[in-house]
């Protein structure tokens, strides 16, 4: 497992429910999870960067500011992947994913209230049988960052 560095770029957050999940999500309102494997496409250009953001959203006290704060209230990400990179990069790992078969955007405008490209949402659902899923992302770049073994 790698470290997180301060520097700015793109990561995934990565969650695995057996059971369905109810969240309150700001403007979204409440909304329902079925059980299955999540992704969370973010990216980290402010101070601190990867590192900063990363911490944060894996723990678990804090001010519920973006969507994703409702899920990781609920539950600790079970992999986080990254990317440093200075360019933006999140929409595109979106459609990376979302170009899985069967990958859907389970709730429209999560996490993308201020997307600039237009993603249905940053929160993609992948199938059950998406095994190629961590392939693709780490034959793009993606590196798994170490904080969620049990």
């Amino acid at each position: 497992m790698t470290a997180f560095p301060a520097t700015p770029g793109d990561y995934l957050l990565v969650f695995e429910s057996g059971a369905e999940t109810v969240l309150t999500v700001g403007k979204l309102g409440t909304v329902t999870l079925p059980a299955g494997r999540y992704a969370y496409v973010g990216s980290a250009h402010g101070p601190g960067g990867l590192r900063a953001r990363l911490e944060r959203h894996l723990r678990p006290a804090k001010t519920q500011h973006w969507h994703i704060d409702a899920l990781t209230h609920e539950r600790r990400p079970d992999r986080v992947f990254f990317r440093a990179d200075p360019s933006r990069g999140e929409c595109a790992w979106v459609r990376v994913l979302l170009a899985l078969p069967g990958a859907t955007a389970p709730i429209r405008g999560f996490g993308s209230s201020d997307c600039r490209e237009r993603c249905p949402a940053h929160l993609v659902r992948l199938p059950d049988e998406a095994g190629n899923w961590e392939a693709r992302i780490r034959d793009r770049g993606m590196t798994e960052g170490g904080c969620c073994a049990a």
